[in-house]
């Protein structure tokens, strides 16, 4: 299961530090300001991974660009090339899962709440039975990563290379790399990442405030 924003994609207009990722002409993604969509490296190799055997589900606080969007075309063109993705359509925003793995509007730091649901689809439509150990989680974020402590289910934070300074390296820049995607168990998150990173406010759809650092000094 993956993360969207700058974890199956990469910042728009970073092509010079994103090398390895790849441009989609003429599709618009609506994430962090807004811009041409890139591609990142995992999700172009990710049939060469060991997911190419794994049933699949996005879990995003995004939208990908809306409902019929070409973004959300051409990113399940891409995950139903590298595994099992049973279906091209989305479920309605938010964490609760009605009707497709393919999850969006699911709040930063409540990710990890979408899983069960996601299992159950695939158990009623599919008959498949994933065990919770079984389940791996892909974000950019350490507050999306820390979260998985405790579950049984295996998160790793990826884009650590790469991180994204105009937003306090609070989020990822190119997005994961081919490198990172391994069947790790347990949680891990990136060296140095806390999970103190500055809160990034939602303010539109697909539009995102830089953290804000608050100190508080004791008078």
């Amino acid at each position: 299961m993956f993360d969207i924003d700058r974890t199956l994609t990469g910042k728009q207009g970073a092509n010079t530090s994103c090398p390895r990722n790849t441009i989609q002409a003429g599709v618009w993604d609506n994430a962090y300001g807004g811009g041409t969509l890139s591609i990142s490296e995992m999700l172009q190799a990710l049939s060469g991974t060991f997911c190419h055997e794994c049933f699949l589900g996005t879990i995003s606080a995004g939208t990908a660009a809306g409902g019929n969007s070409p973004e959300r075309k051409r990113l399940h063109e891409k995950l139903s090339a590298g595994g099992t993705l049973p279906t091209d359509t989305w479920n309605p925003s938010g964490c609760t899962v009605q009707g497709s793995p393919l999850v969006t509007g699911c709040r930063d730091g409540g990710k990890q709440g979408a899983i069960p649901g996601i299992l159950q689809w695939y158990k009623d439509k599919t008959g498949v039975l994933v065990k919770d150990s079984e389940v791996y989680f892909f974000d950019d974020r350490s507050i999306n990563i820390n979260p998985f402590k405790g579950l049984p289910y295996n998160a790793q934070q990826i884009s650590c290379r790469t991180r994204d300074g105009g937003m306090g390296n609070a989020v990822g820049l190119c997005g994961a790399e081919k490198a990172e995607f391994t069947k790790s168990k347990g949680v891990h998150v990136c060296a140095g990442s806390a999970g103190d990173e500055g809160e990034v406010e939602e303010i539109e759809e697909g539009k995102y405030a830089r953290p804000t650092v608050v100190k508080v000094v004791n008078v």
